[in-house]
């Protein structure tokens, strides 16, 4: 299934959580997450033109995650592929075993909301203050979206957090 995703920086944190009340989104939980990308051949944890390989785990549920290189779009539109697993530790060493590096660990802090089948997350890092992330199925829910919260869509940011703020990450 396609991804298509924009992230909304410099936001105000306070109003976007009222607007997202305002048009029925649901959160659905806030917590730390902690992910490892893998790295191979063709695969990169921050250039969002590569495949994209990582694990990551949210309270007590564990992801392996792939997404195809993006799209040439107005947003960032991947191919995403998502399972479930029981076991963090042993996700990561399967893939080790099948020659993938893996990466530095991501952690962050998300307030995840949903309304249908439109994702919404407030994403904070240490190095990095609190940006919106809207997650859709199509870029005609994406322009619809951005409208019914009063965001310009032409604000919105495609790519990797990394690649969108470089200078705040060590590569």
């Amino acid at each position: 299934m396609d991804e298509i995703e924009l992230k909304f920086l410099d936001i105000d944190v306070k109003e976007i959580k009222d607007k997202l009340k305002n048009i029925g989104a649901q959160k659905k939980y806030s917590a730390y997450t902690e992910s490892y990308p893998f790295i191979a051949e063709g695969y990169h944890s921050n250039k969002s033109d590569q495949k994209y390989l990582r694990v990551r785990k949210v309270n007590n549920e564990i992801t392996i995650t792939y997404k195809e290189p993006a799209k040439d779009s107005k947003t960032t539109n991947r191919e995403e592929i998502e399972i479930k697993v029981s076991d963090y530790d042993k996700a990561i060493l399967i893939l080790e075993r099948l020659g993938f590096q893996k990466g530095k660990v991501f952690k962050k802090h998300r307030a995840h909301y949903e309304l249908g089948n439109v994702h919404f997350e407030l994403d904070t890092l240490d190095n990095v203050p609190t940006y919106l992330e809207i997650e859709t199925q199509t870029e005609e829910e994406m322009e619809k979206i951005c409208k019914k919260l009063n965001l310009n869509i032409a604000d919105g940011k495609k790519g990797t957090i990394v690649e969108i703020l470089p200078e705040l990450f060590e590569l």
